[in-house]
C-alpha cells in the first residue's frame, strides 16, 4: 500500500436521523388506536441529536482521511445536498466536525423543501412499454407471479410481529379491511415526475418500521419504543427487513435502478472527471444510495453489526488512488456506517469506537486484492451506463 497514493474522494452520505416523515405520520393514525409519542421538531427534519452524531462522524472522517495522508484545505472541499432540511442540515453538522475553523459552505440548488433532480428517484418516463416492462422486471427480481406475492410470503413472520405490537385488530385500517395486516390489497404505479408508488403491507410497515427505527435512535425511553414491545435484537431484525426489502424493491431492482440513479451518477462522474476537488461530500436519501449501487451492479451485502442495509447516516466512500510504480489509477468504495448500538448509545466516534466499515465489490467482476478495481475499467462502466436508454 506504501506506493499508492489517495488522491480523490467523493462520499455519497445518507442524511442522519430525522423525524417521520409527514405521509408517514398519517399512516401511523390509521393503523393503531395506540398513542405515538411526539417529536420535538417537524416532520422530516434533521434533529439535534441526529446533527451532533454527523459532527462526530466528520470529525471522525477527516482523522481517517489524514491517516491516509490526504491533506484538505479548504479549496479542496466541496459540498452540496438536496435541498431539504435534513439533508443541508447533515451536510453542515458533517462539515462543522470535519472542518471547523474553516469557511465551507454547503451548496444546495433550491429553497429548503424542495427536491433537486439530481436526489429525487422519481420516474422520468410514463409510456405503457417502459412501465409494462417496470413490473415484468420487479416479478423477476421477486420471482413472483403476480407482482410481490412472494415477497409478501416470505415477510409474514414480520408483519405478524407488527400488527401484535400495533394491536392492529381495533385499528381504523381493519375496521376498514376487515384482513389480516399481510392481506391488505397492493398496488403498485409508476407516474411520470413522482417516485414509485406502492401501497399495501409492505408500505405501511415500512412506514411503521421506520417510525420505530427512529425512536431508538433517538434514545427515546424504552416504554415509548414501540410502546416497550420490541425486546430482542433479533425482533429489530425481523422489523427492519420491511424497511429493506421495501427500498430493495422500489430503488435497487434492475430496471428501476439503472433508470432512477442516472441523474445522481451523472453528477457524481462529472466531479470524478473534473478532479477539482479532492473531497467531495453529497448528502441525500437510502433511496440515492440503494440506485446508485444497484444500477452500477455492485453485489449485494450484509452490513455487520446493523439492521438496516442503507442505515442513517452511513456513508459509500468513493476513493481514486494512483499507484506510482506501476503508473496506474484504481478505485475503491467503502461503506461506512455507525453500528444499530452506535447510533443509539449516540457516542463520539474515536480510533477506540470506530464506524464499521465494509469494502463494496460489483456482482459480475473480482477486485484485486486491495478491494480495488483498475480506474479504467469502472469509468467505462460509466460511460456504458450513461449511454444507455432506460
Amino acid at each position: 500500500m506504501d506506493a499508492l497514493e489517495l488522491q480523490q474522494v467523493i462520499v455519497f452520505s445518507r442524511h442522519g436521523i430525522r423525524t417521520p416523515l409527514p405521509n408517514t405520520i398519517n399512516f401511523l393514525k390509521t393503523v393503531t388506536l395506540k398513542h405515538w409519542p411526539s417529536w420535538d421538531c417537524p416532520a422530516g427534519y434533521l434533529t439535534t441529536r441526529g446533527g451532533i452524531l454527523e459532527s462526530y462522524f466528520g470529525d471522525y472522517f477527516i482523522k481517517w482521511l489524514a491517516s491516509k495522508h490526504l491533506k484538505l484545505s479548504a479549496e479542496d472541499v466541496f459540498v452540496y445536498a438536496n435541498s431539504l432540511h435534513r439533508t443541508v442540515a447533515t451536510a453542515q453538522y458533517f462539515t462543522l466536525g470535519a472542518f471547523s475553523g474553516l469557511d465551507i459552505p454547503v451548496k444546495h440548488k433550491y429553497p429548503i423543501e424542495r427536491m433537486d433532480p439530481i436526489f429525487n428517484p422519481i420516474i422520468h418516463n410514463d409510456c405503457a412499454d417502459f412501465k409494462n416492462g417496470l413490473i415484468d422486471n420487479i416479478r423477476q427480481f421477486t420471482g413472483s407471479s403476480q407482482l410481490i406475492e412472494k415477497l409478501d410470503e416470505q415477510l409474514i413472520p414480520a408483519y405478524r410481529l407488527l400488527a401484535n405490537i400495533l394491536d392492529y385488530k381495533h385499528s381504523s385500517l381493519y375496521q376498514q379491511y376487515q384482513c389480516e395486516f399481510e392481506q391488505l390489497p397492493t398496488m403498485i404505479d409508476f407516474v411520470k415526475n413522482d417516485e414509485p408508488i406502492l401501497n399495501g403491507p409492505l408500505a405501511i410497515g415500512t412506514a411503521v418500521a421506520d417510525a420505530w427505527t427512529l425512536q431508538y435512535y433517538s434514545a427515546f425511553a424504552k416504554q415509548d419504543i414501540a410502546w416497550g414491545m420490541i425486546n430482542s435484537h433479533e425482533q429489530w431484525k425481523i422489523i427492519t427487513d420491511i424497511k429493506n426489502q421495501y427500498i430493495n424493491l422500489l430503488f435497487k431492482s434492475p430496471t428501476l435502478s439503472r433508470h432512477i440513479a442516472k441523474p445522481l451518477i451523472t453528477f457524481i462522474a462529472s466531479l470524478f472527471e473534473s478532479q477539482q476537488h479532492k473531497f467531495s461530500l453529497l448528502v441525500g436519501h437510502d433511496s440515492n444510495i440503494a440506485a446508485f449501487l444497484g444500477a452500477l451492479g455492485f453485489k449485494n451485502y450484509q452490513l455487520p453489526e446493523q439492521c438496516e442495509t442503507t442505515p442513517i447516516g452511513g456513508k459509500v466512500v468513493m476513493c481514486r488512488y494512483y499507484d506510482r510504480h506501476v503508473d496506474q489509477h484504481y478505485f475503491k468504495v467503502e461503506y461506512l456506517y455507525q453500528s444499530f448500538e452506535q447510533i443509539h448509545l449516540g457516542v463520539p466516534l474515536t480510533a477506540n469506537n470506530p464506524p464499521n466499515h465494509i469494502t463494496l465489490t460489483l456482482s459480475d467482476k473480482a477486485p484485486n486484492s486491495q478491494g480495488m478495481y483498475l480506474w479504467q475499467e469502472i469509468k467505462q462502466r460509466v460511460t456504458h451506463y450513461l449511454s444507455d436508454e432506460i
